[in-house]
C-alpha cells in the first residue's frame, strides 16, 4: 500500500506544505474538515485559503516552520468557524533546512461545545449545591461495603439485629464512610470556620441517640431503596446540638458507584415554633374549657363556600339582597357544623357528652332563623364579631333564651372557625315579660281612665245614632200605617237606620278596643292610620270644648313594629292633655295641631297646642309617676305614654314649640326593619 493510499485512509486531516507554502498533499479528511476539495487546494498557497491564527506565528513557509501543538480556529469554505487540534512539524530537513511542513489536524469543535456544556452544568450544579439552604454531603460508601462483606464472611447474617445491638458496629460503618464533598451550608451548620476539618470522621456529628437513624439508612441502601428520611439530633463541631431532618438519596446509578447524597435540614426553629404553637393551642383549649360561658366552635367551611357562590351572583350585601336563592338561611344553617364545645355548653344545652354535642348547627338554632340571618349578614360583611339575643333549642328540644356572641375569626390558623359563646338570659326574659305584663296593666288602667274622662262625649256620640234610628223607626211605622205605603220612602228610612246602626257599632267597637285587657302584640302599624283613628275617637270631646283640630300627615311613611291600640292611647292622651290645658286659658283661640313626619330616620308624631305652655320648673318632672299640674289629675297619663313609647324602642319628650304655638310633645319611633 503506497503512501498516497495511507494518506487518504487516515481519519485525521493531513496536509503537506511545500517550501513556498504551497499545498502538496490534501487528504479526504482535510476535505471533510475544511470543505475545500483536493483539486482546489493542491498547488494553492495554504494561507490564501485558510487563516492560521494561533499557530505560533508560523505562516506555513519552511523557513518559518517550527513544531507546534495546540488549538486553532479556522474559517472553512462555508464560512463556519472550525476549532482544530493540530500538530505541525517540519520534514525532509537537509542542512538544517526543511523541505516542507506536515500538519495533522483533528476537528474538536463538537468536543469543545460538550466540554463547555459540561463545565456550565458543573458550575450550575456546584452553584446550586452551595446555594441550597439545606446541608448536603457527598459520601463514598465503598468502605461500608467492604465492612459488610467482612461481617457476612464472619457469619453475621442478620444485619438489622447486629446494628441494633451494637453501637460500636454503627460507629465502625461511620468510620468506613469517606466524605467526598459538602456545600457551604454544611460548613455553616457543622463547622467552626476551617473547611478542611469537616473532612474528618462522621462519628463527630452523630450522638448516640441518633445512631439508629444512620443504621436504618445503611439498611435502606442494602435493600436498594431509592431514599430514606427521618428526624434525629446532630452535633456540630462546636458542640451545639440541633434537631434535623436527615434524608438520603440512593438512585441505582449512585449505588453502583458506592456514592450517596445526604441532606440535613436544621428544624430546631420549626420544632420551637411547633412547641410554641402547641402550647398556645393548649392554653386556648384550657381557656375555652374553663370559661364560665357556654362556648362552641362552629366549622363554617361549607358556609364560606356558600358565600362564594352568592358573591358569584354579584351580591355584595345580604341585608339588601333580593335575589338570594330560596331557603338560603336553612342551607346556611345546615352548612355549619358544631365541632367543639366546653363543659358549660354540655350542661346548659343538656347534651349527653361533648361528643354528642357535635351536630349540625340547625339542631340548636332552628327556632330563630331571622336572628341567624343577621349573624350571616355580619360574617358576610367581614365583621369581626356580632351579638344578639336568640331563642335556641336545647338538645332535648326545650327552648332556651340566650345572648349569642360570635367571633368570626378567633384563630388565624383556622379561618373557617366561628367561636360562639352563649349566656342564659331566661331569667331576664321572664323579668321583661313580667314587666311587659305590668306595663300592659298600667296601659289598660290608663285607657279605662280615658274612657271615664270621655264618658260624656261617648254618651253623646252614641245617643246621636240611636236617636236617629228611633226617629227613622217612628217614621217607618207611620208610613206602614197608610193604606198604600210608599215603598221608596220606607227603603230610604231603612237605609238611614242601617247607616246609623253601623255608626253606633263603630263607636262601641272603639270603646271595646280601648277597654279590653290584652297582652301587647307586635305587628306592622301604619302610623298615619293609627293617628287618624285616635283623633276620630276624641273628635266629639274636642268639639265639646270648642277646639279646632287639624291633622297633617306625611304620605308614604314607613311602618313601625308595635301595638296599634297602645300607640293610639299615646296620641289620645296627648290630645286630651292639650284640650284640658287650653280650656284653662279663656279668651284665646284654642287650636290643636297633630302631624306626622320622618326625621333622622325616625317616624315622628307631633302634638302642638295653644294652651298656657309648661312652666320651666315642671319640665323636668313631666314624666314622673303621680306628678301632675292639673287640679284633679292623677299623674299617670304621661308616665304611661313614656312606658308605651319606650317599649316600642322610641322616645317621647317635650320640645320647643314652633312659632304661633305654646306647647309641643314629640314622639319618635324606629321604623320597622325590612
Amino acid at each position: 500500500m503506497n503512501d498516497d493510499v495511507l494518506l487518504q485512509l487516515s481519519p485525521e486531516s493531513i496536509i503537506l506544505i511545500g517550501e513556498k507554502g504551497e499545498v502538496l498533499a490534501w487528504n479526504e479528511a482535510s476535505e471533510h474538515l475544511y470543505g475545500w476539495s483536493g483539486r482546489e487546494m493542491l498547488g494553492a498557497v495554504l494561507t490564501d485559503r485558510l487563516d492560521l491564527p494561533g499557530s505560533g506565528g508560523s505562516t506555513g513557509h519552511p523557513n518559518d516552520a517550527v513544531e507546534f501543538r495546540g488549538l486553532v480556529h479556522r474559517a472553512a469554505k462555508d464560512g463556519q468557524m472550525r476549532c482544530v487540534e493540530i500538530h505541525r512539524m517540519p520534514y525532509g530537513v537537509r542542512n538544517g533546512v526543511p523541505a516542507g511542513i506536515v500538519e495533522f489536524g483533528k476537528d474538536v469543535t463538537g468536543l469543545l461545545e460538550v466540554q463547555r456544556l459540561l463545565e456550565s452544568a458543573t458550575f450550575r450544579y456546584e452553584s446550586l449545591f452551595n446555594a441550597m439552604p439545606a446541608s448536603f454531603w457527598e459520601l463514598d460508601f465503598t468502605g461500608v461495603g467492604l465492612v459488610l462483606k467482612a461481617w457476612a464472611a464472619a457469619g453475621i447474617d442478620d444485619l438489622h439485629a447486629h446494628l441494633a445491638g451494637s453501637k460500636e458496629a454503627v460507629r465502625e460503618l461511620m468510620r468506613a464512610t469517606r466524605i467526598i464533598d459538602f456545600n457551604d451550608k454544611s460548613q455553616v451548620l457543622f463547622g467552626r470556620g476551617d473547611r478542611d476539618e469537616l473532612f474528618g470522621d462522621l462519628n463527630a456529628y452523630w450522638p448516640d441517640e441518633s445512631l439508629h437513624v444512620f443504621a436504618a439508612s445503611v439498611l435502606a441502601a442494602v435493600k436498594r431503596q431509592p431514599s430514606y428520611s427521618a428526624e434525629c439530633v446532630f452535633t456540630a463541631l462546636s458542640g451545639r446540638r440541633f434537631d434535623a431532618l436527615f434524608t438520603v438519596s440512593m438512585p441505582p446509578a449512585q449505588l453502583e458507584r458506592r456514592q450517596l447524597l445526604i441532606g440535613i435540614v436544621d428544624i430546631s426553629d420549626v420544632r420551637r415554633a411547633m412547641a410554641e404553637l402547641e402550647a398556645s393551642e393548649r392554653r386556648y383549649r384550657e381557656l375555652f374549657d374553663a370559661t364560665p360561658a357556654a362556648s362552641m366552635e362552629i366549622d363554617c367551611t361549607e358556609l364560606d363556600e356558600l358565600f362564594d357562590k352568592v358573591r358569584a351572583l354579584g351580591i355584595t350585601d345580604l341585608q339588601a339582597a333580593p335575589g338570594l336563592p330560596p331557603g338560603f338561611v336553612a342551607d346556611a344553617l345546615a352548612a355549619c357544623k358544631v365541632c367543639s364545645v366546653n363543659a358549660r355548653f354540655v350542661n346548659m344545652m343538656r347534651t349527653r357528652s361533648v361528643a354528642a354535642a357535635r351536630v349540625v348547627l340547625s339542631r340548636y338554632w332552628d327556632r330563630s332563623p331571622h336572628v341567624f340571618r343577621r349573624f350571616l349578614e355580619a360574617r358576610f360583611r367581614g365583621d369581626e364579631q356580632y351579638e344578639a339575643p336568640a331563642l335556641l333549642n336545647r338538645f332535648d328540644g326545650t327552648p332556651l333564651h340566650c345572648l349569642v356572641s360570635a367571633a368570626f375569626h378567633p384563630l388565624a390558623s383556622r379561618p373557617h372557625i366561628m367561636l360562639c359563646s352563649l349566656v342564659d338570659v331566661s331569667d331576664r326574659v321572664r323579668a321583661e315579660e313580667e314587666l311587659a305584663a305590668t306595663r300592659a296593666e298600667l296601659a289598660h288602667a290608663g285607657r279605662v281612665a280615658i274612657l271615664g274622662e270621655l264618658a260624656a262625649s261617648i254618651a253623646h256620640e252614641v245617643s246621636q245614632p240611636l236617636s236617629s234610628i228611633a226617629l227613622n223607626s217612628f217614621a217607618a211605622l207611620h208610613w206602614l200605617s197608610k193604606a198604600e205605603p210608599d215603598v221608596d220612602e220606607l227603603r230610604a228610612l231603612a237605609t238611614r237606620s242601617s247607616e246609623q246602626a253601623a255608626r253606633a257599632t263603630e263607636v262601641l267597637l272603639r270603646i271595646r278596643n280601648m277597654a279590653r285587657r290584652v297582652n301587647p302584640i307586635r305587628e306592622l302599624v301604619d302610623v298615619n292610620k293609627a293617628v287618624s283613628d285616635a283623633l276620630v275617637f276624641v273628635r266629639d270631646e274636642l268639639m265639646r270644648h270648642d277646639l279646632e283640630a287639624e291633622l297633617r300627615m306625611t304620605p308614604h311613611m314607613p311602618a313601625v313594629l308595635g301595638d296599634e291600640i297602645q300607640l293610639q292611647q299615646v296620641v289620645i292622651n296627648l290630645a286630651l292633655n292639650a284640650a284640658q290645658a287650653m280650656v284653662t286659658v279663656p279668651g284665646r283661640r284654642h287650636r290643636l295641631f297633630v302631624s306626622t313626619m320622618l326625621r333622622a330616620g325616625q317616624v315622628c308624631i307631633f302634638v302642638d297646642d295653644t294652651g298656657p305652655g309648661i312652666a320651666v320648673e315642671d319640665r323636668e318632672r313631666l314624666f314622673d309617676s303621680f306628678y301632675t299640674t292639673k287640679e284633679f289629675g292623677m299623674g299617670i297619663g304621661l308616665p304611661i305614654c313614656l312606658s308605651i313609647v319606650a317599649a316600642h324602642g322610641g322616645r317621647i319628650r317635650q320640645e320647643d314649640a314652633p312659632p304661633g304655638w305654646s306647647t309641643r310633645f314629640a314622639v319618635s319611633l324606629p321604623s320597622a326593619p325590612r
